[in-house]
């Protein structure tokens, strides 16, 4: 069992309270009952799991974006979404858009959805309850000093998820999304092993990983190719907002299961 305690917990306080999560999307139904300070929750058995791709028959995708530091790669994939008219979700860490600005800015002037993936860049899973919040809110107030933009939804560094992360995060407001399809542009596999894993799982609902950051270093090569096969296969390129209000969400994680 656990509780936010302390000043994390009267910040989280503030916060609600004071509406900072308030309006849209996020306080529909869906949504309804997510915000209390205090939780008692078992940890780590599996009973409290993110979202991991949404249940949809229409042929919608998310592409999304994960940065936490450099700026050279996200500029030509900023080139290349406008070029393709095509609006992502960008998983942005808090310290990243304080200190690229100019580039948060840009990723909201060009219409794309933002995203926390949270402050400093460690596994969650190994953190105390108040820790997870610190680096949860820290990252909140630093995306909107930023974008101006307050995030709904969470993205755990590295991935790295237990009940404690989802359940910590759902009380400060925020929805925990990982990913159904990975194109492993992080490894930088060549462009095209990362079209090909694409197109070759792609599955209507997917949220597809991809990375921003200067450690992936063949993402613009790849992304024209893959924007262009996509649609060339009936798919349509949405937000993860967009696409988590066109099906249900489905918490049951797909990966490494035949497709």
């Amino acid at each position: 069992m656990y509780s936010l305690t302390g000043r994390w917990a009267m910040l989280a306080l503030v916060l609600l309270l004071g509406g900072a999560f308030g309006g849209g999307w996020l306080a529909s139904g869906l949504w309804a009952g997510a915000v209390p300070v205090t939780l008692q929750l078992p940890v780590s058995r599996g009973l409290d799991m993110p979202i991991f791709y949404v249940r949809t028959e229409q042929p919608l995708v998310a592409l999304t974006f994960d940065i936490s530091w450099g700026r050279q790669t996200a500029g030509p994939v900023l080139d290349i979404l406008k070029d393709k008219d095509v609006r992502a979700t960008f998983f942005l860490t808090g310290f990243w858009a304080k200190r690229q600005r100019d580039i948060a800015q840009r990723i909201v002037d060009d219409g794309h959805e933002v995203a926390s993936h949270g402050d400093e860049h460690v596994n969650l899973s190994r953190k105390s309850g108040d820790a997870i919040a610190e680096n949860i809110l820290t990252a909140h107030r630093d995306l909107e000093e930023a974008t101006g933009r307050q995030a709904r939804l969470f993205r755990p560094p590295n991935g790295d998820y237990d009940d404690l992360v989802v359940a910590t995060a759902r009380q400060l407001g925020y929805e925990t999304v990982i990913w159904s399809l990975d194109t492993l542009d992080w490894k930088n596999p060549g462009p095209d092993y990362m079209v090909r894993r694409v197109l070759d799982n792609v599955r209507p609902g997917d949220i597809i990983l991809m990375h921003a950051s200067d450690s992936s270093r063949q993402i613009h090569l790849a992304l024209p190719r893959i924007i262009d096969s996509l649609r060339q296969q009936g798919f349509q390129m949405v937000t993860l907002g967009e696409l988590l209000t066109a099906g249900t969400p489905a918490r049951d994680d797909p990966r490494g299961r035949p497709r």
